[in-house]
């Protein structure tokens, strides 16, 4: 798993973000509504890019409001993560 050692930040998964969900949703509708998003946006699993993975939670957060709350926790992690690994980067 990458780390950006600086930061103490791990890529986000998507083991992280079917977790983050099922605590929410139980882990039977986390799988399932994970798996449907992946799908409805012709990609597969495992999705393994900050990208994919924040399209995917983009997608979750048009479902409900419980979904919505886990959508963006992700989308809100990879896009710090990003910001993080382009500033170190630099």
């Amino acid at each position: 798993m990458a780390r950006l050692e600086d930061h103490g930040h791990d890529v986000p998964t998507e083991q992280d973000a079917v977790k983050a969900l099922a605590d929410l949703i139980g882990p039977k509708m986390a799988e399932g509504l994970w798996t449907l998003s992946v799908q409805a946006l012709g990609l597969h699993r495992p999705v393994d890019t900050p990208s994919e993975l924040r399209r995917v939670a983009e997608h979750v957060m048009e479902v409900g409001e419980l979904s919505r709350v886990a959508g963006r926790s992700l989308k809100v992690r990879i896009i710090t993560y990003e910001a993080l690994a382009r500033a170190v980067q630099v």
